[in-house]
């Protein structure tokens, strides 16, 4: 099978042997058609995974990655022989094998994306992935970031049910800068979300929330606006190179969005406020 998807503007081609399931359509809306490609996978399932090569220079509890040559092993689920994955990049040309004693239901597009490596891919076209609720209001982007149970898909959902909103994905987004304007686009992951659609906007305003008993909205600046939108930033730190390009691409977004903090509750109250602000500074 050969298959091509389009993500944040990257263009990945896709070949196996063996048929790719996807049965909860994960991926299905990113399929786009033929043509050319920034990179290629061809997926195999194998009994051994390629032995490791080269250096070792860096190891975590989740990965270990090897460099030789040129090229870059980077095993995933343990190292070497016990590992569930390894990719061996060589350029836009990759090779991505699995374990097959390790497959319980073939290759997953959870397991594809995971192996693909996607937030690098997406960091080298000048995008950064965001742990963030995603809805579409009027046309544009407002994405609702926080820790883990703040209240990102709460905020959101509310947003749909008194603002008019839709939601494009409730757990993630990549932003990226395009012809000088800041950009949200959808992407496959979703979380425990089973909204995921394939949509680009421009971004009316990044939203920092807290939870608290009343609601309030403070404009954040600077540094403070940065760091906030920053920690839900996935960016692989094992390539020095990624944390240059995701800080200044992060760095336009935030010099020319409105980045908001919400302690809020989570009630029609906590839209109306948010909204009132926006509409008040012409967001």
């Amino acid at each position: 099978m050969e298959i091509y998807y389009e993500i944040a503007g990257v263009r990945i081609r896709v070949t196996s042997e063996k048929k790719l399931f996807d049965s909860h359509g994960i991926l299905e809306g990113f399929v786009t058609a033929a043509g050319d490609y920034d990179y290629s996978y061809n997926v195999e399932i194998v009994s051994v995974l390629p032995p490791p090569k080269g250096e070792l220079y860096y190891s975590d509890a989740a990965m270990s990655i090897y460099s030789s040559d040129g090229a870059v092993m980077r095993y995933s689920g343990g190292d070497g022989s016990k590992a569930l994955s390894c990719l061996v990049n060589r350029g836009r040309d990759r090779e991505l094998y699995f374990s097959a004693s390790r497959l319980f239901e073939g290759v997953t597009p959870k397991l594809l994306l995971a192996a693909l490596e996607l937030e690098h891919l997406l960091v080298s076209h000048g995008a950064v992935l965001l742990h963030a609720s995603y809805i579409e209001h009027n046309g544009k982007a407002i994405l609702f970031t926080a820790p883990s149970e703040t209240g990102k898909s709460t905020q959101a959902e509310l947003w749909c049910r008194y603002a008019g909103a839709s939601l494009v994905n409730g757990d993630r987004a990549a932003i990226i800068m395009r012809d000088g304007a800041a950009l949200a686009c959808g992407v496959p992951f979703s979380g425990s979300s089973s909204v995921r659609r394939n949509v680009t906007a421009p971004i009316k305003a990044i939203v920092y929330l807290e939870q608290s008993k009343e609601n309030r909205v403070t404009r954040l600046n600077g540094s403070r606006a940065f760091m906030r939108v920053w920690e839900g930033c996935t960016v692989n730190v094992w390539y020095p190179e990624d944390i240059y390009s995701a800080t200044k691409c992060l760095e336009k977004i935030v010099s020319q969005t409105p980045i908001f903090h919400l302690a809020c509750r989570p009630d029609a109250e906590a839209v109306e406020t948010l909204k009132k602000i926006m509409e008040a500074e012409q967001c």
